[in-house]
């Protein structure tokens, strides 16, 4: 199955586990993400990707500009371990990582979850990528992704025990808009994919095509 049929199956399961009613929680973070990335400073293809310096969860820090020279970097931003979605596209990202590094590339994956919370998930899911913390939402915010859930999604998301602030480490509700880069050696953007919908993600085969 392609990573958007497996994202489909997430949402059937939720909503056969949830009711009909959950798909409210759905649209509105979308339709708040959709009006973000509406006035977002938003880089495209061709720009330069902003460096960072993020800790990852076997406590390293890793930096853009060091990850480059040994070749092209993926960077896929998520919402955090406590998105079905994400977890499943994290887990789909696994089963390509012969094909990155085949091509001489390397994927991270960024969420503003504190580091022991994806050290957790990545443990649990048996991922062998990195997952970095980017607290606070810095490196989010720089790629112009980052906004606050509504706060009815906030409620919504607390009914069911979901605390994003917890996992965040900080308190707040900020979440990066899902998106997936390809950075090359020079540090120019090469592949953007960022849309509202975190339901729906470019396939890893695409994306891996533009190495």
């Amino acid at each position: 199955m392609s990573l958007n049929e497996e994202l489909a199956d997430v949402e059937r399961e939720i909503i056969g586990r949830l009711g009909e009613d959950i798909r409210s929680l759905f649209d509105t973070q979308i339709s708040t993400a959709e009006s973000h990335l509406s006035t977002a400073h938003s880089l495209s293809v061709g720009s330069i990707a902003p460096d960072f310096s993020l800790i990852a969860t076997g406590g390293q820090t890793v930096s853009l500009q060091s990850a480059l020279r040994s070749g092209p970097v993926i960077l896929t931003f998520y919402r955090g371990s406590w998105c079905s979605f994400c977890n499943m596209a994290l887990k789909i990202w696994q089963d390509y990582l012969p094909e990155i590094s085949g091509k001489g590339a390397t994927l991270y994956a960024i969420s503003p979850e504190i580091p022991a919370k994806g050290r957790e998930f990545k443990e649990a899911a048996r991922l062998e990528y990195e997952l970095l913390c980017d607290a606070d939402n810095k490196v989010g915010d720089a790629y112009g992704l980052v906004f606050t859930l509504p706060v009815d999604a906030q409620n919504k998301l607390a009914s069911l025990d979901i605390d994003v602030g917890n996992s965040n480490g900080n308190g707040d509700w900020d979440v990066p808009v899902t998106a997936t880069f390809i950075v090359g050696k020079d540090q120019r953007i090469q592949l953007v994919d960022c849309g509202p919908d975190y339901r729906q993600r470019l396939e890893p085969e695409i994306v891996i095509s533009k190495l």
